[in-house]
């Protein structure tokens, strides 16, 4: 019997303005769940749940280092001017 793997794959599209350096755009991983789907089930929920955790902590350490990225180089962008309503105008 085959064991169940978590797959997952992204492909990022960052504004052409952005120094990626070491940064991969596109990725894809694969997370073998350690217990076969035919065992005891709290046994293969256990090692569900860890490599959901695994998986979840190296996609998000990985989209963490993009938004870092980004968000600096939006942090240096020409702040855009919202015109304000005066509402004292409006009640008189």
């Amino acid at each position: 019997m085959s064991t169940a793997t978590i797959k997952i794959t992204y492909n990022l599209k960052p504004p052409s303005t952005i120094e990626k350096g070491n940064l991969s755009t596109s990725k894809s991983h694969e997370f073998p769940v350690k217990a076969n789907q035919n065992d005891n089930s709290t046994a293969f929920y256990t090692e569900l749940r860890i490599s959901l955790e695994e998986a979840r902590n190296q996609i998000g350490d990985e989209l963490t280092a993009w938004r870092d990225v980004v968000g600096k180089a939006e942090l240096s962008k020409e702040p855009k001017i919202v015109a304000e309503e005066d509402e004292e105008d409006e009640e008189a």
